[in-house]
This record gives C-alpha cells, structure tokens and sequence, in this order.
C-alpha cells in the first residue's frame, strides 16, 4: 500500500477541518501577545577597566566596550526591535545607540533603569574600599540584605525600582519587542525580582558587559530564554 493510500484520506479530513474551522480563504497567523525584551548591560567602562565604584556617576565606554556593543548589534540584526529603554547615563545611552544602529526605533529614558547608588564609594577604587570599610565591604560581598554604601541605596530598594520600570515597559509595549539597556547590578536586582530570588541571592547570576539576557513575558509571567549569552563577543 502506498504512502497516499494511508495518508491522503487524513489530509483531506485535515484540509475539510481546516475549511470548517478557518473558512475557505487563507489563515491569519495568531497575533503574538508575547512581549519579548533584550536586557543588556552596557559595554566595557573606563571605571570597569580601572575597578571603581559607579552608580550615579559619569563615564565613558572604552574601545572595547564600543566593540562590545556593536558586536552585540550585529547578533541582533535580524532582530526587530520597536522599542528602546535605557538610563539616563551616556553608557548606557551609547550602548543602545550602537546596538541598534541606524534603525528608525522609538527611544526612552527611565531613571529607574539606573545603577546602585554606591554613595561615599562612588569613583572609589573597589581595592581601596575593601582596605578603608572592611565591614561594609564584606557584608556586600556576603550578600548581606542590609548591606548599603555610606549614602548610597541598598539592593532591596535598586530591585523596587527596576521592577516598577520593568513592569511599566511591559505595559508601553505589549506583544513587542524592547532593547533594555541599563547596568550590571541593577540587572541582577531585577531579575532576581522576576525569579523570585531570595535578597541574599541578588549577585548569583553574572552579567558582563554586552551580555544579552532574554526574557518573554506572557499573561503577566516572564520565561527566560536566554541569560547573559556573551557569544557575540567570542572574537574580541
């Protein structure tokens, strides 16, 4: 018997089901209520290469971290992107402007997108703090919840507020997708958020510069599909 003797009575019950149900003209895809986001670190700084403490401070992309940052558009060329959000810090800024390149996309600024405000140790040397406030230092690097630089905010209160920003891009751009640029610690803040990490598990998910993070969000429940992928940036 051959393969259209068995199969052909199930493809014209299935081509008799799919008029029933479709009609006779063609099939419209199913709209997608996926709001797909890229979240992205912004590349290598000139306080990244020299260890420092940035927050709420200035500075600048290296070379490489240019590099980074086109490499990372050139792994997402083929991507659309509608929509992109960043800090208000150059770094951040200049990321996205490179990743996206001279595609026509809409662009916002979310304060709540920012980095940890280290306080006292912005632009500080992360050598020096470790010698000059070692209980400080080492509550940070315990993880400790109630661990906040002299002046600056503790994780608890970076997590809040990149949540709320993360939920307000959900809302500005359902069924889209949104480019993320913002900074290492304030990324593990909110995805610690969004897995629903324990305060002392913030920093157990690495975030290099340029690594790209993808989140699905569906019904109001985020799916990650990939997290901190760097292979984009093998070659440099």
């Amino acid at each position: 018997m051959g393969w259209s003797q068995v199969f052909g009575p199930l493809l014209r019950a299935s081509a008799s089901l799919r008029s029933v149900l479709f009609g006779s003209g063609t099939i419209e895809a199913v709209p997608s209520r996926t709001t797909r986001l890229y979240l992205v670190r912004h590349g290598q700084t000139v306080t990244n290469k020299e260890g420092r403490f940035c927050g709420h401070s200035e500075t600048q992309l290296t070379t490489l971290g240019q590099e980074q940052a086109r490499a990372l558009g050139r792994r997402l060329a083929r991507e659309k992107i509608d929509a992109v959000y960043t800090s208000d810090y150059s770094r951040a800024m200049e990321t996205a402007a490179l990743v996206v390149g001279e595609r026509a996309v809409t662009a916002g600024v979310d304060l709540d997108l920012r980095e940890l405000h280290y306080g006292e140790w912005e632009l500080e040397r992360e050598f020096d703090v470790r010698k000059r406030a070692g209980e400080q230092y080492k509550l940070m690097r315990e993880e400790h919840p109630d661990w906040r630089p002299p002046g600056g905010e503790t994780v608890a209160e970076v997590r809040e507020r990149t949540r709320a920003a993360f939920d307000r891009i959900v809302a500005a751009n359902h069924g889209k997708r949104v480019l993320v640029v913002s900074h290492g610690t304030a990324l593990n803040c909110l995805l610690s958020s969004l897995l629903e990490t324990p305060l002392t598990h913030v920093f157990r998910i690495e975030m290099g510069n340029c690594g790209l993070t993808e989140v699905h969000v569906r019904s109001g429940r985020a799916y990650f599909m990939r997290m901190n992928d760097t292979a984009h940036l093998a070659d440099l």
